[in-house]
């Protein structure tokens, strides 16, 4: 793989996550109390699992970056 195809992987999983993010965003607006719950802790899941990717991407960059 190469540093470009790489950085373009990076930046579609992140645009994967906000899409989804902001469909059960959405959706939780629209939802029942019970509903919600269920879909706020999709949320944060979603947000932390996230976050755990971003972390391995920084990496990821930072090591293409003292390649370069």
């Amino acid at each position: 793989m190469t540093k470009e195809t790489d950085l373009n992987g990076i930046s579609l999983n992140i645009c994967e996550v906000e899409g989804i993010l902001d469909v059960l965003i959405f959706i939780q607006l629209e939802a029942e109390p019970a509903q919600r719950l269920r879909l706020t802790n999709a949320i944060l899941t979603l947000l932390h699992l996230a976050g755990e990717r971003l972390g391995k991407a920084s990496e990821k960059v930072e090591e293409l970056a003292s390649a370069a």
